[in-house]
This record gives structure tokens, C-alpha cells and sequence, in this order.
């Protein structure tokens, strides 16, 4: 008789109601209830529910499953807002560790890839806003400028990184070439100011026209102050080309609003004459709008690190860029007065 009775206790064993697991906290429900749950969420909300106990992980994925990228790149960027030390990288589709040291000397690009000994070095050489002494900008550090502000000071770089100033005084031709920098965040967009101003030490107009011509930098991967780079920016500033019909080396210009036809820059110039001492002044400020910084394949980033065109043209009203720089609370106080009150960098007094 109790061999006989044994069977159907198994089987009733089997089909015996389960008891919720004390493992799953106050999400102790039955496990058909977390199945129905979970039936209704995406991919990536299954998986952060699952990745919360191991109970929940048998339940959501009793077998192995390989998302998709699309699916990965989901849930990275969803962990990326909950883990302050990590940064998602678009290149290899995963979450990297960062520094806070990181943009103490953003300048030297050349050795950044040294002093930062990032886990993904295949971006490194091309994507990054060039900026000619003052600071070059790479992606992974205005991403991590925008994480802090979205997600609070502990997920990235402050803003202060991309505030700087510089001078160098070429000896062998005379030119003073001094630089500074500013950053906003307006509207959840990161918008850059570059100041940029060149003058002979004794006034020598022609020696500044030459410099200018060789080694005038860029405003922009489009617009130039040289006589344009065919591989590099290839347009010169419409201000700076040289007047033919008039003597002198520069046509004086007063605060001419112009902008980039590719990417998101508006530049402002004024050329001026300050007297035979210090002959002509050229100074260019450049407004930069690199957006959100979400993705490197954004258009506004990618038609700012891009030297041709990227699908489509600029569709920006001319002073777009200045307009929403200005809309920051006390920034025109701080526009004019940034040549005297960011302290200077240390560089090279002089070079040759």
C-alpha cells in the first residue's frame, strides 16, 4: 500500500503550488506573476530586472541569450546613468572606466592617448573639435563634461576643463598669438568660445599678413585664417583675404558676424589699426555649438570633426550659435572681459 502511495505524492509535489522566494525580497511574488511582468517590458528592462538577483535572472533568462548591439548599446547607456565611474563608448559598444584627471592638459593632444591610457584608442586620432594652441576637445570628454551635468558631479569632468588661456610670442617673426577659451552649457548643449588675437610687436603689418597666411590656424574643419588647406579647413575668413585695390595689408573690419555653412560655428572678426606701435590687431571669435554630445554620430558632432560636408548642409539662421551662447545669465560681462581674467596656462614664452 505505501508503494502505491509514494507515485502520487511525487506527482503531487510536482504539481504542488511554488512559494515565492525569500531571495526576491519585496518583489516576492509568485513565478508566474514575474513571467507575465515581464512579458510586457523590453529587452533591456527584462535584462536590468534580471541583473538584480540571481533568482530573477533564472526566472527572466533560464537559458543563454546574446543580445543584439542595439539591445547592448540600450542597456549600457542605462547603466551608464546609474555607475558615476564609468563612460559608454560608441566605438566598441562598451562601458569604460574614467579619470578625474582626465582634460588637465586637454591641450596636448598628441599625448593623450599616454597620459590617459584610455581602453579604447580607435577614435582617439580623429574625433575630437580642433582648436588651434588653447585645447583640442575629444569626444569622451564633452561626453563626460554633459554626463556630470545630466546626471550630477559625480558621473563626469566639470566644465572648467574646457576654460583656458594661452600666448605664444613667435620670436622669429615678432607675432604675439594669444588664445582663450570658454564654455557654456545652454539648453542641455555644450557651446564653446575660442578668442583668438594676432599682432606684430613693432606693428609690422607685413609680417603679421605673412604669419597669417602661413600659420593663421583654423576657425573652424571648414573656414581658415590662412590662405585655406586644401586638406584641412580649405576656406579662408572673407575678412582676412587680401584687398588689392588698397595699400595696406588688412582692410579694417569692425565686428563682422559671419558663420560656417557646414557645421553649427559663428565667428565674429574686427581688424583694427592701433597706431604705428602696434600696427593692425586681428582678432576672431569663434562660437561653437557641439550639441548634446550623446552620440559621436550625432550630426552636430560629426559635421564639427568632419572637413567636407555630412549629408546635409548647415539649416541654421546665420548667428545662431552667438544668439544661444548669449541666452546664458551674465555672459556678455564675461565675453568681454575673458582676455584679462582667465589666468594664463603655462607655455613657452617664446618660439622660434
Amino acid at each position: 500500500m505505501g508503494a502505491t502511495i509514494r507515485p502520487f505524492q511525487r506527482l503531487a509535489a510536482l504539481f504542488r503550488p511554488r512559494r515565492p522566494s525569500p531571495a526576491l525580497g519585496a518583489f516576492a511574488l509568485p513565478p508566474e506573476i514575474v513571467l507575465i511582468i515581464a512579458a510586457y517590458l523590453t529587452y533591456t528592462s527584462t535584462t536590468s530586472l534580471a541583473l538584480t538577483c540571481r533568482t530573477l535572472c533564472s526566472l527572466c533568462f533560464p537559458g543563454h541569450t546574446r543580445p543584439s548591439t542595439a539591445e547592448k548599446e540600450e542597456l549600457l547607456l542605462l547603466l551608464e546613468k546609474d555607475i558615476p565611474n564609468l563612460y559608454f563608448c560608441h566605438y566598441c559598444v562598451e562601458l569604460h572606466r574614467w579619470n578625474q584627471h582626465w582634460g588637465k592638459r586637454c591641450g596636448q593632444l598628441l599625448f593623450m592617448d599616454v597620459e590617459e591610457d584610455l581602453p579604447c584608442k580607435q577614435h582617439l586620432s580623429r574625433d575630437f573639435v580642433r582648436l588651434p594652441h588653447t585645447c583640442h576637445i575629444p569626444y569622451h570628454h564633452a561626453r563626460l563634461v554633459m554626463n556630470r551635468h545630466f546626471y550630477g558631479p559625480a558621473h563626469g569632468l566639470p566644465l572648467q576643463k574646457f576654460k583656458d588661456r594661452s600666448s605664444v610670442y613667435w620670436r622669429s617673426s615678432g607675432i604675439t598669438d594669444s588664445e582663450s577659451l570658454l564654455s557654456r552649457i545652454v539648453d542641455d548643449k555644450l557651446v564653446v568660445l575660442a578668442v583668438k588675437t594676432l599682432y606684430h610687436s613693432r606693428g609690422d603689418s607685413k609680417r603679421l599678413r605673412e604669419f597669417i597666411e602661413s600659420q593663421g590656424h583654423a576657425a573652424c574643419r571648414h573656414l581658415t585664417l590662412a590662405t585655406g588647406l586644401p586638406h584641412g579647413a580649405p576656406v579662408q575668413l572673407p575678412e582676412l583675404a587680401k584687398n588689392k585695390t588698397a595699400p595696406q595689408y588688412f582692410a579694417p573690419c569692425h565686428l563682422s558676424l559671419r558663420s560656417c555653412t557646414f557645421c553649427l560655428t559663428d565667428y565674429c572678426i574686427e581688424i583694427s589699426w592701433r597706431g604705428e606701435r602696434k600696427g593692425h590687431v586681428v582678432k576672431v571669435s569663434s562660437y561653437r555649438l557641439l550639441g548634446n554630445c550623446r552620440s559621436p554620430f550625432d550630426w552636430v558632432w560629426r559635421s564639427m570633426v568632419t572637413f567636407g560636408a555630412v549629408h546635409e548642409p548647415r539649416m541654421a539662421y546665420p548667428g545662431m550659435v552667438i544668439d544661444t551662447w548669449n541666452k546664458a545669465d551674465g555672459i556678455e560681462a564675461e565675453t568681454q572681459a575673458e582676455w584679462v581674467e582667465i589666468p594664463r596656462r603655462a607655455l613657452p614664452r617664446s618660439l622660434d
